[in-house]
């Protein structure tokens, strides 16, 4: 069919289909190929067991009125079954049933998707299963698919779903299923247009290779269109903005831990006479459950690249954030984790969702997890500004120190540090982006620009606005004005400081340990137990008292209360570990060693080049049988202690 000229320009504008697409599109086929095929074993094992759960529990007792959904969940096992066997078939018969690589991966997502959009239709007023498909429909934007492959799947998953509600009509009259319906339709617009950036930054990535010059030579001709096209333009910042918004979210409720936001992008635009902003800074916080223990969980993220092309890492990064979040809230098994893992995996899935964008997207953040009940911070700091702890009307720098270059850097394979800091009541904890010390002081009439180089500078404006959020973007404008995104989380502890601590009992006691005598010093402390309460530093010095005496058991117990009490305290955390141990030796009792081994890596979290701990971890691992987990602590251990006794005395016993 032809088209007037006009209709066909306006098309390729729309669907961004340029010539080079067109040239090079056998070249980039091969390598979405390329991309899929690495994706074949892992998928298929993940797709065999994903559903199972569903298939033969948790749809039973949602929807016993909907036996057929067994079939649709154990389909899936099977069609990932069956290329699992085509794929080992393929790898030692040397057959072509693998083909060239997204063949699978269209299959998967084809009866993945549809099924789940069909059954999904038919008993749409759940909101449980609503938002499974939000999690199908978000995981397919990082695929390796062309675009039309893409918005084809997602535009027949509509219908499938369409379809299924017209024919089996669910009660969608209700509010919980009106939000549900709106959550579906938003995460569809996400969807489409996540899919949109995300390819065309892997087009790029890929057209670099071949046409650098080319490129160039492109853009420099596509300057004199910029004008013309300003208004389209703002019109794609007005729609990646509405993306945006719902992802900068703060989902808390109100407690001792209270967080607040404060956001000014630097690209402003008009768009149908209202003024937008938009840009590569991101801010999210919400209510957390980890081991029973409720937290506050939160992010600053910093996107390379101006207005579009940050806010395109900024929606990626929310976007898969957000999915840890609600995995998180979902699943038994990622809610069961210390906040350290959780911070550790949480930066490991956003570090790999960035490496595949091959450094052409980096982001520098703060990954972040608060105790509601005893203020203690745990966080990962991404190559972004030194957090800020505000006290006593002082502000000053925690921790100036990072470990870990941006999102994205591929090819570095450090250790993760967890930093931990204890708040105490009314303290009040700084995080924001590099806009916030990147002021233009000055500008001369060629318009070079005076910037901010003071990192101090904040710290005084933080102490001028007594550290309320609200004042301090005041404070620096009246300094400078931004250069950049300005974004800024203020984390405040507010909950009322404790009186349990008795100093006069805890001086008597810890007196008469001095002088050995630790069966008198533990009296003390049953004397007074019922009329007042012990604090973290008692249960410390009990739990000492207990080891001395020889009651390892009841030692275990009272540093497990002062760890409760004080998340924070290092030095306990490897104490409670080594006594796990100790204890074990005595009662040989696995369960023991299962929690030295938790509290153990929680501490190297924290610490990863702590030879003590290394070995001590190393040695629980030897005792449950992990013998190759033991042999690679160990090699960590000896590149840092190589004359280490200790570490020959495992070999042996490993040997």
């Amino acid at each position: 069919m032809n088209f007037p000229t006009s209709i066909r320009r306006y098309l390729r504008l729309i669907f961004d289909i340029q010539e080079d697409r067109i040239r090079y599109s056998k070249e980039y086929l091969d390598d979405l190929h390329r991309q899929a095929r690495f994706l074949h074993y892992p998928g298929s094992i993940l797709g065999i067991f994903v559903w199972l759960g569903f298939a033969l529990d948790t749809d039973r007792k949602l929807h016993p009125e909907f036996p057929e959904l067994f079939y649709f969940r154990i389909g899936l096992s099977l069609i990932c079954t069956l290329f699992l066997a085509l794929l080992l078939i393929d790898r030692f018969q040397g057959t072509k049933f693998r083909g060239k690589g997204l063949e699978w991966a269209y299959l998967l997502f084809l009866y993945l998707l549809n099924a789940t959009a069909f059954f999904t239709g038919r008993i749409a007023d759940d909101p449980n299963y609503v938002s499974g498909l939000q999690i199908v429909i978000m995981s397919m934007v990082f695929m390796p698919f062309p675009r039309r492959a893409l918005f084809s799947l997602y535009s027949l998953s509509i219908f499938f779903f369409l379809t299924s509600v017209l024919i089996y009509r669910p009660n969608l009259s209700t509010s919980q299923a009106s939000y549900s319906m709106q959550n579906l339709a938003i995460s569809y617009i996400l969807a489409f247009f996540s899919g949109f950036i995300v390819e065309r930054y892997r087009f790029s990535n890929f057209l670099s290779h071949y046409k650098i010059l080319e490129k160039n030579r492109e853009i420099s001709e596509n300057m004199e269109q910029i004008q013309s096209l300003k208004e389209k333009q703002d019109g794609d910042y007005f729609l990646t903005s509405l993306l945006l918004d719902p992802l900068i979210a703060k989902k808390t409720e109100d407690g001792p831990v209270r967080i607040e936001f404060a956001l000014n992008q630097y690209k402003k635009f008009v768009f149908r006479d209202k003024e937008y902003e938009l840009g590569g800074d991101y801010l999210s916080a919400y209510d957390l459950v980890l081991q029973g223990k409720k937290f506050k969980a939160f992010i600053n993220g910093d996107a390379m690249g101006k207005s579009i092309q940050g806010a395109g890492g900024a929606l990626v990064l929310g976007a898969v954030y957000n999915s840890v979040i609600i995995r998180s809230k979902m699943d038994p098994d990622s809610s069961n984790r210390s906040p350290e893992r959780w911070l550790k995996d949480c930066f490991t899935d956003l570090q790999k969702v960035f490496e595949t964008f091959d450094g052409s997207m980096l982001v520098s953040a703060v990954l972040g997890l608060v105790d509601e009940e005893t203020g203690t911070l745990y966080y990962l700091n991404v190559e972004h500004p030194w957090l800020v702890l505000y006290r006593d009307g002082v502000a000053s720098f925690i921790d100036p120190e990072t470990h870990f270059y941006k999102l994205g850097v591929g090819g570095v394979n450090g250790p993760i540090y967890v930093r931990v800091f204890s708040m105490k009541p009314g303290d009040k904890v700084f995080c924001g982006s590099d806009g916030k010390d990147d002021l233009v002081l000055d500008e001369d009439s060629t318009g070079k620009r005076t910037i901010n180089e003071d990192e101090n500078e904040f710290l005084r404006r933080v102490e001028d606005a007594s550290g309320r959020l609200s004042e301090i973007e005041d404070r620096l404008l009246s300094v400078g004005r931004f250069s950049d995104d300005y974004s800024l989380l203020s984390i405040e502890f507010g909950k009322k400081e404790s009186n349990l601590f008795d100093s006069e009992r805890f001086s008597r006691a810890k007196k008469t340990a001095l002088s050995k005598n630790f069966e008198s010093a533990l009296r003390i402390y049953e004397e007074t137990k019922r009329t007042r309460p012990y604090s973290s530093e008692d249960w410390k010095l009990i739990a000492r008292l207990e080891d001395k005496i020889g009651d390892w058991e009841a030692a275990l117990r009272s540093a497990l209360l002062a760890l409760d009490a004080d998340p924070g305290d290092h030095e306990l955390l490897l104490y409670t570990s080594l006594l796990t141990k100790r204890i074990y030796s005595k009662t040989k009792e696995v369960s023991l060693l299962k929690r030295g081994e938790e509290l153990s890596e929680k501490f190297r979290l924290r610490f990863p080049d702590h030879v003590k701990n290394l070995i001590h971890l190393a040695d629980l691992y030897r005792l449950q049988g992990n013998r190759n987990r033991a042999q690679y602590l160990l090699k960590k251990t000896e590149e840092l202690d190589p004359g280490n006794e200790r570490i020959r005395e495992l070999r042996r016993l490993l040997s």
